[in-house]
């Protein structure tokens, strides 16, 4: 070959020619390994400087945690930003490392955006983040056969951590030390849309892409707005254009999606619920399980490139939306709803390409089993539940305080960008306190916790000795809904509900039955209104009556002996 040509061919020749990925390489059968999807990010920095590749915070199995931007103008903080001229949108992959269609997709977009001159204009408005994998971990810890559902690929990652925790339930309560790595860049990023990407589990359908967006009965109504009227019709038109049409995740109501399908309920211990509390528009991707893994990865890839065009097309919009909720949600907010419950009232039809379901004698045990016939597929209109009602609905105070012996919780307010300010001297205030009645508790462990849950308080105001180093947080901040959900005890994904605070549930201090029963009596013969209060109760509760041990217990309870500390939650509120 003429040498000139030959040097020619190599300066015209796009980078993309020689930057297959690992999947590219293997023909769609093949995700990419950790070390082999970190050299990938490496060498496109190498050769664009539109990607920085930071590394901030660790893993569970102490490899560095990596954050990807994709920028026209090669930033590398959040403080280079210009929010009115570009939407951050933010890209997490690999949380399940058993369902890597993300980490897979996202190398082949991170490359195009680089290099691909179509692509690369919509940098002049969108800031890309990618978390390349979430779970190193479980992505180390890889094999070929835990997703026995799963069609595809040869090899994949494992579901838990090297804590054996799911990471996908652990955004609030914080136990990895993945999850406290990545709200440290959420809070610093402020991500205006965030995307979690995930393969489903469940029934059978045509459907190669379904998605969970934001309930948007938890967003403020002009995001919510937005994203139901505008940004996910516009996804799903982009992607049946691109030949994956899609449809909601199929959390189904009864056993086949004929009975109707519910939107899943996203608390804030999942990604999408977390960021909700920030007002971060959220969809979490669920690939079909049974699709061939090359189908699924480009139905990703279709999907993340459909919701990055929409973001370069509105973002002054996106600005606008999320400046004007963060405003509303820190200082015009005075009542937050929480604990959600999906209502069965409030339904919508909506059009369901599946396959039907039929019955036969099981080849294991002889009774009858269900399966999809694929030769059988429909088209029909099912019911959709997507409306959520809060079951509680808290009043702000002005300001919360935490005493610095909850130095877990101070630590993860700080890592999310909670305003906070020390108490400089011991002081005496009156405050809003909460005794916890009644609550009941799982009798197996939850992602290492044994949770809280029909929480009952009482709220009392007292005179509460606070020291120096005690912390205020007022709530006049953006993360209004992030401190209200984490501190209020009957949030179902709050601290209490996640066992921080047990310690206040255990008596100190007792009596003995022998030396109490002359002080009881003493106490009765000078208290007319306790003996009222116990008289009362032995009329009207017969078990009571004949319960000495109970009676003497009622007693003490009512007594100055008791110990006023016992079920008295530790966070007041201060109005």
């Amino acid at each position: 070959m003429n040498f000139l040509l030959f040097l020619s061919s190599l300066l015209f020749t796009s980078p993309i020619d020689s930057l297959q990925t690992p999947f590219e390489k293997s023909g769609g059968t093949q995700s990419a390994t950790y070390e082999e999807c970190i050299s990938y990010y490496e060498k496109l920095a190498a050769l664009s400087p539109e990607i920085k590749i930071i590394q901030q915070g660790n893993s569970s199995v102490g490899k560095p945690y990596h954050l990807i931007i994709i920028s026209r103008a090669g930033i590398s903080k959040p403080t280079e930003v210009n929010r009115k001229e570009k939407a951050v949108l933010f890209i997490n992959n690999g949380i399940h490392p058993g369902e890597p269609d993300g980490i897979d997709a996202s190398m082949m977009l991170a490359r195009d955006l680089l290099f691909k001159k179509e692509m690369n204009a919509l940098l002049s408005h969108v800031v890309v983040l990618i978390i390349p994998v979430y779970n190193i971990a479980g992505c180390m810890n890889r094999g070929c056969c835990s997703r026995a559902n799963q069609n595809g690929p040869l090899e994949y990652g494992f579901r838990a951590n090297a804590q054996n925790l799911d990471l996908n339930r652990d955004f609030m309560k914080n136990d990895a030390p993945e999850t406290f790595s990545f709200e440290n860049i959420f809070t610093q990023w402020h991500p205006d849309w965030f995307a979690d990407t995930h393969v489903s589990d469940g029934a059978d359908y045509t459907y190669t892409m379904t998605y969970i967006a934001t309930q948007h009965n938890k967003l403020s109504p002009k995001l919510a707005d937005y994203e139901t009227n505008t940004l996910v019709p516009y996804l799903k038109s982009e992607m049946s254009k691109s030949g994956y049409e899609m449809c909601p995740y199929v959390n189904t109501l009864k056993e086949t999606p004929d009975s109707g399908i519910a939107e899943f309920l996203e608390s804030p211990r999942f990604s999408t619920g977390y960021a909700a509390l920030f007002n971060c528009i959220g969809f979490v991707l669920e690939t079909h399980m049974l699709k061939p893994y090359d189908s699924r990865v480009r139905s990703t890839y279709a999907f993340l490139l459909s919701w990055i065009q929409k973001a370069y097309i509105d973002h002054g919009v996106i600005h606008g939306l999320h400046e004007f909720a963060d405003e509303k949600t820190s200082a015009f907010e005075n009542d937050f709803p929480i604990n959600y419950k999906l209502d069965m009232n409030s339904q919508t039809e909506i059009s369901f390409k599946g396959y039907e379901a039929k019955y036969k004698p099981s080849d294991v045990s002889g009774e009858s089993r269900l399966y999809y016939d694929e030769q059988s597929p429909y088209n029909k209109k099912i019911p959709f539940y997507n409306t959520y009602t809060a079951q509680l609905t808290i009043p702000k105070p002005s300001a919360y305080i935490i005493p610095q012996h909850c130095k877990k919780v101070i630590d993860i307010f700080q890592n999310n960008g909670v305003q906070m300010q020390q108490l400089t001297h011991d002081t005496i205030m009156k405050v809003e306190c909460y005794y916890i009645l009644d609550y009941k508790t799982g009798d197996h462990p939850y992602e290492g916790h044994y949770l809280h849950n029909n929480i009952s308080v009482q709220k009392d105001t007292l005179m509460i000795h606070f020291y120096a180093g005690d912390v205020l947080v007022k709530m006049n901040q953006p993360a209004n809904r992030f401190i209200l959900e984490c501190l209020e005890p009957q949030s179902m994904d709050g601290f209490f509900a996640w066992n921080y605070f047990d310690a206040i549930l255990q008596q100190k201090e007792g009596y003995n039955n022998y030396v109490w029963e002359d002080k009881a009596a003493q106490i009765l013969s000078t208290n007319s209104e306790l003996k009222k209060l116990f008289e009362e109760e032995k009329k009207s509760n017969p078990d009571f009556a004949k319960d000495a041990d109970a009676q003497l217990d009622f007693i003490y309870r009512h007594s100055p002996d008791y110990e006023t500390s016992v079920n008295r939650y530790p966070v007041c509120r201060v109005f």
